[in-house]
């Protein structure tokens, strides 16, 4: 067994590529997370596989765990999970959070993208998820520095990458999403309660198509609305608005804006526009859209979402009932129709929401 040391601020790519090529050969290598050490091989390697399951004298019903470099390469392993999954990811990954869920084989599985800026190095190098169960016999202490891995591993394993002690010294912590609604299995750096802050706020998302007047005037309206009913409300819902068009970091309208200021006493000067993507349509709980081009361009980019768009119009009165329209390019008076078509409808998507 090699130890080779490697640096996160300044790494050495030669000492990379050296744990690279042996990982690609089926060898084993330990490697620094920022939880503890782990054991890898390259998942696609079953002699590897197996080996491992040999030097940790794993019994081989428990499947590892995968890691991946980023939260794209980790999600496309999985089916489709629940909205509070992909926001628990939004927070927590690179970190110390393991996710259990179906595989698109419909297989159990466990997913990763550890924090440590070394093992993210040889991650993106290797391109190849790898399985990286904790540095221990099964059922023992975990290793926190290269010298434990060493000290219990000695020759059974083929390279230490030395990246110093691991940061947090305790283990990830462990949901298995396919319990309803969630199961904490092993609680490890992170608490359970911040969890479940996470899975109880509900996030909510207001869609236009330039996202510079109507949803935010949408977002800014629910926001105010809830924030006078009671503290707790407001911690319930996190509200946001989007675009379906490119118009990224664009500031709000200047009729939006006025009328934000004039009708809701609301400084909306800070808003940037940001255009809507598959990662924020998977973590939306309810998506609420003011024409039918906008229901239908957010389930191309993600078929499942579309038991969760409503289109505002069913909240306005039967007599008023017609989609939002857009009022770029038109009269002050006319902005101020279309916010009050959208002070109606939120007025009754609150009352709904606080029922």
């Amino acid at each position: 067994m090699k130890k080779v040391v490697l640096s996160g601020t300044n790494p050495d790519i030669s000492v990379v590529k050296q744990a690279v090529d042996i990982l690609k050969k089926g060898g084993i290598v330990a490697l620094p997370t920022e939880t503890v050490y782990g054991l890898g091989v390259i998942s696609n390697n079953k002699d590897a596989v197996k080996r491992l399951f040999e030097v940790k004298k794993r019994p081989k019903d428990k499947p590892f765990t995968l890691c991946f470099p980023d939260r794209e390469r980790a999600t496309s392993f999985l089916s489709i999970m629940p909205p509070f999954a992909y926001r628990m990811m939004e927070v927590f990954w690179p970190g110390p959070l393991t996710i259990i869920f179906y595989s698109k084989d419909s297989e159990k599985i466990g997913v990763r993208v550890p924090s440590n800026p070394i093992i993210q190095m040889i991650l993106q190098e290797l391109n190849i998820p790898v399985c990286l169960p904790s540095a221990n016999i099964s059922g023992q202490k975990d290793a926190v520095t290269a010298e434990e891995v060493a000290d219990i591993f000695d020759d059974n394993i083929d390279l230490i990458v030395d990246g110093g002690s691991a940061s947090f010294s305790k283990p990830s912590t462990v949901v298995d999403i396919t319990y309803h609604p969630f199961k904490v299995l092993r609680e490890g750096v992170i608490h359970i309660n911040e969890l479940m802050k996470i899975f109880f706020r509900k996030r909510i998302m207001f869609v236009c198509t330039g996202n510079t007047c109507r949803s935010p005037m949408a977002e800014y309206i629910l926001k105010n609305i809830l924030s006078k009913s009671s503290p707790y409300v407001v911690r319930r819902y996190e509200i946001i608005s989007r675009g379906i068009i490119f118009l990224d970091n664009q500031p709000i309208s200047n009729d939006t804006y006025n009328i934000l200021k004039e009708k809701e006493n609301i400084d909306a000067s800070s808003h940037r526009s940001q255009k809507i993507d598959r990662d924020v349509v998977l973590s939306s709980d309810l998506i609420f859209v003011m024409e039918e081009i906008h229901r239908e361009h957010i389930v191309k980019i993600e078929p499942t979402s579309e038991p969760r768009i409503f289109p505002l119009k069913k909240f306005l009165p039967p007599n008023l009932e017609r989609d939002i329209p857009d009022p770029i390019g038109k009269s002050y008076d006319f902005y101020e129709e279309v916010y009050s078509l959208l002070r109606k409808a939120i007025e009754e998507l609150s009352e709904w929401l606080l029922n």
